[in-house]
């Protein structure tokens, strides 16, 4: 049992802790407030920082076009309280500043323009809350080479790496549309380009006709100049092939008269694939395999033997034997 002495001692002790506690409280309390009302006083202070701020330029003349590039962003160096340029400091994405090319003067040089920021700082001032003030733009200066606008139609190429399920292959060529697009800007530019190719792209095992969008590929040229069409539509027809086996007579181009020529073989067999539905329509009448009289070499008792005639329907045309003994009579 505790005695009356020690109980007291323990009441004392609790009583200064709390009192202890609620000094250090109020401590605290002071300076959280201090602190607060001391940075309220600094973010009202007017300050100065540069922000970058991304650019897009306005009124650019359309009988003439650029054929240099231009600054993406600027630096802008800003006054105002520390609280509004906390909001621009801190911003993700920054307020994309206008201008305008009209303002530009030109130089001695034709074509050549400059375009001096720091002397339009009112306009784009005005772009900006009422509370911010500009200081300083960088660059200070601004040049446009412009050049006379023209246009040229080019026809486009897809970059297209194809591969088919068996026997399946292209019915036709790959169509294209539009197959030419527009191309505008500088003439010493547009005088160098004859064609656009689309971003390569692959197709792999392929059993049906398919349509595809093709994004025209940027180049070095193409930076400065317009396209009609930035995408293009491919339709690349498939159907299903087979094989196809005939047998033809040799026959003899350019014989001189009074000539006969006699080939060993004097029959050849032909290979092709042709579409399914095409199949039954094929037929040997179809078909011209020759020799020819003016292809015979002294010492060479072998004379080539060429399709010279076969319908549109078939292709991958092999011949066996692809070369044929001969013997001339008079």
């Amino acid at each position: 049992m505790k005695s009356p002495l020690l109980k007291k001692i323990n009441k004392s002790a609790e009583k200064a802790s709390i009192r202890f506690n609620k000094r250090m409280i109020t401590f605290f309390t002071c300076v959280l407030v201090s602190a607060f009302f001391w940075l309220l006083m600094s973010l009202s202070k007017d300050y100065s920082i540069t922000v970058s701020f991304p650019v897009s330029y306005i009124n650019l003349p359309k009988d003439k076009v650029l054929s240099n590039s231009l600054p993406e962003s600027i630096d802008i160096e800003i006054k105002s309280s520390g609280l509004n340029l906390l909001k621009y400091k801190f911003k993700r994405q920054k307020d994309t500043v206008l201008i305008d090319i009209k303002d530009a003067r030109s130089l001695s040089s034709r074509n050549h323009y400059y375009l001096l920021t720091n002397s339009k700082t009112d306009k784009i001032t005005n772009q900006f809350n009422n509370d911010i003030r500009i200081l300083k733009i960088e660059p200070d200066s601004i040049l446009l080479n412009f050049n006379k606008k023209i246009s040229k139609r080019i026809p486009v190429v897809a970059k297209l790496n194809l591969s088919f399920e068996s026997q399946y292959q292209q019915s036709d060529s790959i169509k294209l549309t539009p197959s030419f697009i527009t191309i505008s800007g500088a003439s010493d530019i547009i005088e160098k380009i004859n064609e656009v190719v689309t971003v390569p792209m692959n197709i792999k095992n392929i059993n049906s006709s398919v349509s595809v969008k093709l994004a025209i590929a940027t180049s070095e040229d193409l930076k400065f100049v317009e396209c009609s069409q930035s995408t293009i539509q491919a339709q690349i027809n498939v159907t299903k092939f087979t094989e196809g086996n005939i047998e033809l007579p040799i026959e003899v181009d350019n014989l001189p008269a009074g000539f006969g020529l006699k080939t060993f073989p004097d029959k050849i067999s032909v290979k092709y694939i042709v579409a399914f539905e095409n199949y039954e329509k094929i037929n040997s009448l179809q078909f011209r395999a020759v020799v020819d009289y003016k292809k015979i070499e002294s010492g060479n008792n072998k004379l080539k033997v060429q399709i010279v005639k076969s319908p549109s329907e078939v292709h991958s045309i092999k011949v066996s034997p692809e070369k044929v003994e001969y013997i001339i009579r008079k």
